[in-house]
């Protein structure tokens, strides 16, 4: 990764850092003031059982996105990663990179509340699931469709040529000689990324962020966290856009299924169409 790309993201990641720092305790003192507003305990995404020390949980997540983009400045090109790791390697570094920010959340939450309740993953409504994940899905891919031709040319005049994601170039890499790899990678964004990456950036950061603060609020960083962390400015503007989505997804539905249908959906759609339609504009 390129050192002025690091550092656009490690700017917009601190932005993230420095305005939940900000927001907080804005909205602390606007709800003393105005103690008739609550504390976001209505909608469909309860958020009572979030504390203070949640907040403290954000911020160890962050520091370790923050380590992950240095780490990321190390490696070689995207093109030359597939051929050093063996498929039983990248199935295990793809899970341990998805299972430790898991990991920290849970230690946050699992010792004060039911999680599988709080985030809408027990009994859920599957009818709602199902039509708020789909619908969902296909607003998400309306709203990319109208801003892919404005941002486009912006970035080929700002940035030159585009700089694929490091999975995707591993997926064009993997289809050509590593089939083995092709399906541990589609296994890693198809099934794991998405539980993972909405556990943490929907269930829990969205989840508390709406407790301190408010919804769009809420939305909006949350999303710049889940797009920023992808490690592609080519990819920031329309991952916020999908992170936007999959929050109001969650949000809508009430329950965490719902974003992960939608985000499982659209990484699948991505994924089949690398690998048997050749178009390399995508993310996952």
């Amino acid at each position: 990764m390129e050192i002025f790309t690091t550092n656009v993201l490690l700017d917009v990641l601190i932005l993230c850092i420095v305005s939940v720092g900000i927001a907080i305790p804005l909205f602390s003192n606007i709800h003393l003031l105005y103690p008739e507003l609550g504390w976001n305990h209505r909608g469909n995404v309860p958020t009572s059982t979030f504390t203070q020390l949640d907040i403290l949980g954000i911020l160890a997540t962050s520091l370790l996105f923050i380590s992950n983009i240095i780490f990321l400045t190390l490696q070689p090109d995207a093109e030359t990663v597939p051929r050093e790791f063996s498929s039983s390697e990248m199935l295990i570094s793809g899970l341990v990179s998805q299972l430790i920010p898991v990991a920290i959340a849970c230690g946050f939450l699992l010792p004060r509340m039911n999680v599988p309740e709080i985030f809408g993953l027990k009994s859920p409504n599957i009818g709602k699931v199902f039509l708020t994940g789909v619908i969902g899905l296909l607003a998400i891919y309306l709203c990319m469709a109208i801003i892919h031709p404005v941002i486009t040319p912006l970035l080929e005049n700002n940035l030159g040529e585009q700089e694929l994601q490091a999975p995707v170039q591993m997926i064009i890499d993997a289809k050509e000689n590593n089939p083995s790899l092709l399906v541990v990678l589609a296994f890693l964004a198809v099934i794991v990324a998405p539980i993972c990456e909405e556990f943490v950036f929907r269930g829990y950061i969205y989840g508390t962020l709406k407790r301190y603060s408010c919804r769009i609020f809420a939305t909006i960083t949350s999303a710049l966290f889940f797009a920023v962390v992808h490690g592609n400015l080519w990819s920031l503007i329309p991952l916020f856009v999908v992170g936007i989505g999959l929050a109001l997804i969650y949000e809508i539905s009430g329950s965490l299924w719902a974003s992960i249908l939608t985000h499982m959906l659209f990484n699948g759609v991505t994924t089949a169409t690398l690998i048997f339609v050749n178009v390399q504009d995508i993310s996952v």
